[in-house]
């Protein structure tokens, strides 16, 4: 396929520092074989990714999976493809603190400082919290104070650093193992025995490549096609091991979650 038409602007949300480089190199990756102009950018919260791919200027991108369905519902864009961690297309949100702290269960979180990634994020704030009232524990009550950092990694350093009590980030296991391959804090340098995790909940789809309905079929056909064939700089950019094309029931437990969330709780 020939390069033709306007560039093609692929997103993704991170703060960290090697982020820039590694998403230019994905890109020159994905022109060479899509035959198409890609150009990178990197932003730092997920409303931005929203309003930048339903304003037209961002026409691939790296998503979480609440946002994703925001934007299918919206029909700015359509999930092509989810990405694949320690084998699996879902993951879990973990409620964690520090080790060395003296939150211990669940119980102990009255009167503690909670850390969330962000209100659109699945693990880093909406399933954690609709753990807790599963729990018999409302956030908004229990909380002394509750902060937003935008990133699993800052939620992770405050949580660490003592400046937070407990933090939902992120985590995938494998099968009968109940110590994390992936997670939040192994990502930001920690090691799982400097982690306690109070709770896990879930699961949850992995984040997904979501492309802009404003491209024709031919273009997002030929970049789907490259990003399952691209090597290790995606996945080390996106934590993945790999890309599948989803099957159509894959958000269905999510989508039941947002819904119920909406639903009004007897008091």
């Amino acid at each position: 396929m020939s390069e033709e038409g306007p560039g093609v602007t692929f997103a993704i949300i991170s703060n960290a520092p090697a982020a820039s480089a590694l998403l230019e190199t994905v890109c020159e990756e994905l022109k060479s074989k899509a035959g198409l102009s890609i150009r990178p950018l990197v932003l730092r919260s997920y409303d931005k990714l929203l309003d930048a791919m339903r304003s037209g200027e961002v026409h691939i991108a790296w998503a979480p999976p609440l946002i994703a369905l925001d934007l299918e519902r919206a029909d700015v864009a359509k999930v092509r493809l989810c990405s694949r961690r320690a084998g699996k297309a879902d993951y879990s949100s973990v409620l964690f603190t520090a080790r060395s702290s003296a939150v211990q269960k669940l119980e102990d979180l009255k009167g503690a400082r909670a850390a969330w990634v962000d209100k659109e994020s699945s693990a880093g704030y909406l399933v954690p919290r609709l753990k807790l009232l599963a729990e018999g524990l409302d956030p908004d009550k229990i909380f002394a104070e509750q902060s937003i950092r935008r990133t699993h990694e800052a939620v992770v350093r405050v949580v660490m650093n003592g400046e937070a009590d407990v933090g939902a980030t992120f985590g995938s296991f494998e099968q009968g193992n109940d110590v994390p391959v992936s997670a939040g804090w192994l990502d930001a340098g920690y090691k799982n025995d400097e982690v306690r995790v109070l709770a896990v909940a879930g699961p949850i789809p992995s984040d997904v490549i979501a492309v802009s309905t404003k491209l024709g079929d031919e273009q997002a056909d030929a970049i789907t096609a490259a990003m399952k064939d691209l090597g290790e700089s995606i996945k080390k950019l996106l934590n993945a091991d790999g890309f599948d094309v989803p099957e159509k029931t894959h958000f269905d437990e999510l989508r039941r979650l947002v819904e119920n969330a909406k639903q009004p709780r007897e008091s």
